[in-house]
């Protein structure tokens, strides 16, 4: 009897196999059909004729299919710092400054540097004359571009007298102090700023001249590089025409 129950379980899972294969295979032309007939007729007339005979079932795992898993961009940080009013970013570099000139009366002018910590304004250097009837800050200094990324103080101070001599005097923020990158000093000076040089005019005596009348004049021109400001033309020309006079001949 248990013989009988193992066959007829074996050919259930037979028939059952072949009625999956008829289902997932794609449809065949009808002369097809016959030879599948005859196919079952043999199995099942061999499993008649052998009792004990068994079919192994090979079970498949099919893998699941794959799935791409997008690759997410990190987001692009943005600056979100807003400049406090009247600062520039003397070195590009995120933080900010702002130098102030203030009139002390008798006690001269002031040039100061402030540094912007977040929140509020801090002092890290100051440059002071001092007595005006010796010599004062003269009111072009202030800060000026060189170059795409860069911001240098400068501050021009004419002495009194007759002799008018002017320093000019230019310094840049390091990030943690104040240092000076150049200067100049001349007598009848003037300067103005051409791109990124710095064009200084002055007077020259050679000849033991009086003050007031210099023979020659002389128009230096220094160029910031990215590292100094380094000569690119000087000029010497006289300030008389035609023949000199007796105080300009050796």
């Amino acid at each position: 009897m248990r013989s009988h129950t193992q066959h007829s379980k074996t050919i259930l899972a037979v028939m059952l196999l072949i009625a999956a294969s008829l289902a997932c295979s794609p449809p065949e032309p009808t002369e097809n059909i016959d030879e599948v007939a005859t196919s079952v007729a043999a199995t099942f007339t061999e499993l008649a004729r052998d009792p004990t005979a068994t079919t192994e079932v090979v079970e498949t795992t099919v893998p699941p299919e794959a799935t791409d898993t997008p690759t997410l961009e990190p987001p692009t940080p943005t600056n979100t710092a807003t400049p406090p009013p009247g600062g520039v970013s003397m070195n590009c570099d995120g933080t900010y400054q702002k130098l102030t000139v203030v009139d002390n009366g008798p006690l001269g002018k002031t040039a100061t540097l402030s540094n912007w910590n977040g929140s509020a304004w801090i002092d890290v250097w100051s440059y002071s004359a001092g007595d005006p009837m010796i010599k004062q800050i003269e009111a072009e200094a202030g800060m000026y571009p060189f170059g795409p990324c860069r911001h240098f103080i400068i501050i021009p101070v004419r002495y009194s007298g007759s002799g008018t001599v002017l320093d000019l005097m230019v310094y840049e923020w390091t990030g943690a102090a104040v240092s000076q990158v150049y200067f100049h000093q001349g007598v009848h000076g003037s300067w103005w700023k051409d791109g990124d040089t710095i064009v200084f005019e002055e007077s020259l005596y050679l000849y033991g001249e009086p003050n007031c009348c210099p023979c020659t004049r002389q128009t230096l021109r220094r160029t910031w590089d990215g590292t100094a400001f380094v000569e690119t033309d000087l000029v010497t020309e006289p300030t008389y025409t035609g023949t000199p006079p007796a105080h300009c001949t050796p």
